[in-house]
């Protein structure tokens, strides 16, 4: 029987097995350092397209706050305009009450009478006048009550002046419609 030393033929065996197993697990290392730099490459470059995009929508929005900024001044000034409008028609509104009233007021008016003041808001108005007789202040009430101008014309007072005239103070509302 011969005897045959495996001695060497192990360890020769032996050491391929680590050789081969130390590759494995090298090539196992450089695999995850790679996989690790390739996500870690990967995330930073999600994380750079964010930022452009987080940037991009930051000035979008600063863009849209400035237009929001300029429309919401442009409506000011719109809403600004519309009352300066309508304080101007009613103003004019106003003004063509108190002209048709003075143009009546002129033909109204017998001889003997004077208006001396016109006083007015936009409800109402105060006429106050002279004149030596009182059927002429009564003629005159009576004329303006006929207008459409006027609604709900009385006579408040009449009182006799020390130097002759009789003053009178007559009140009325603006109709509706006038």
């Amino acid at each position: 029987m011969f005897r045959v030393n495996f001695l060497p033929w192990r360890a020769r065996a032996q050491w391929q097995r680590y050789r081969f197993w130390r590759a494995v697990f090298a090539g196992q290392g450089v695999s995850a350092l790679v996989a690790g730099i390739a996500l870690f490459a990967f995330l930073h470059q999600q994380q750079v397209q964010q930022g452009k995009a987080l940037a991009l929508l930051a000035q979008h929005k600063s863009e849209l706050v400035q237009r929001y900024q300029q429309v919401q001044q442009a409506m000011s000034r719109l809403a600004q305009q519309a009352a300066r409008a309508a304080q101007l028609a009613r103003n004019g509104e106003q003004n063509r009450r108190y002209l048709q009233l003075l143009q009546h007021c002129s033909t109204l008016a017998p001889t003997p009478l004077w208006l001396v003041a016109l006083e007015g808001s936009p409800q109402g108005l105060v006429l106050r006048g002279m004149s030596h007789r009182y059927l002429a202040i009564a003629q005159f009430g009576h004329k303006l009550a006929a207008l459409s101008l006027l609604q709900q014309q009385r006579l408040e007072e009449v009182v006799q002046r020390d130097d002759g005239p009789l003053s009178f103070t007559l009140k009325a509302q603006w109709s509706g419609n006038g």
